[in-house]
């Protein structure tokens, strides 16, 4: 498998303050990443230097064997998908479904033409393909908060992606909308084997089970990486959340159980 994402020595400070320090990691085609922090541990802005939307103050990131800053940029966002709730229901909220997904084959930010019969028939297969199509016409706004992070995912998922980003895209949901969520992406998964999917969370049992590797970020330093056996340890988690913990293990899914 070609290599498709990697961070070398990347750092970034913001106000004198270092908000990531020296992450070095890499990723191959197929791969799935979840990384894990606590608030303020500097994931998203990871996300947002993997993505272009920031810069590093030192080091480089590249993606697809091209190294940012010595290529044009567009040409490897395109390759990217991205769900943000937040960020992105602001600014998209007033379309209808079928316009959410259809701006994520374009790949814009708003409906500014009218898409081509190409164009219209994927975002129309894509909404079918977990059973959305009936909801085509119906605003964004108007959906259920499951409803919604399953139009965002396909709206990231379009046409020619190899990356999909996901940053804490169940953190409102409640537990049968994160069920219907994750089946959701495991369907696309099994669409296109060779996505490389990246997962922010602060729950290690929000992972999927066929998530391969695991960051751990605190206070903006790796604290480790590598495949979930390997990372999530008693010691290790322990030292991730300052707390005493136990890590268990059923059906290929983590939890903790905090010790007294």
């Amino acid at each position: 498998m070609s290599e498709v994402l990697r961070f070398d020595s990347v750092s970034f400070i913001r106000n004198d303050k270092t908000i990531l320090n020296e992450v070095n990691f890499s990723l191959k085609q197929g791969e799935s990443l979840a990384i894990v922090g606590r608030n303020g541990a500097g994931k998203t802005t990871l996300i947002n230097l993997l993505f272009g939307y920031l810069w590093p103050t030192s080091g480089t990131v590249s993606a697809f064997g091209e190294r940012f800053g010595e290529t044009p940029m567009a040409p490897l966002q395109n390759q990217m998908g991205i769900v943000q709730p937040g960020h992105q229901e602001t600014l998209l909220q007033r379309l209808t479904c079928f316009e959410m997904v259809v701006t994520g084959v374009i790949g814009t930010l708003g409906l500014y033409k009218e898409p081509t019969p190409d164009q219209t028939k994927l975002a129309n297969d894509l909404l079918s393909s977990i059973g959305l199509l009936q909801k085509a016409d119906q605003l964004y706004q108007t959906l259920s908060s499951g409803e919604k992070m399953k139009v965002l995912l396909l709206r990231a998922f379009g046409e020619g992606k190899q990356i999909l980003i996901l940053d804490e895209p169940t953190a409102a949901l409640d537990l049968t909308a994160r069920v219907d969520f994750g089946k959701s992406l495991d369907s696309l998964k099994d669409k296109n084997p060779n996505l490389t999917r990246i997962l922010i969370t602060h729950r290690i049992e929000e992972i999927p089970e066929d998530f391969d590797k695991v960051l751990l970020l605190k206070e903006g330093n790796v604290l480790a990486f590598g495949v979930k056996s390997s990372v999530f340890t008693d010691e290790t988690l322990s030292k991730l959340y300052d707390l005493k913990l136990s890590v268990g293990q059923k059906k290929g899914q983590y939890h903790i159980t905090v010790l007294s």
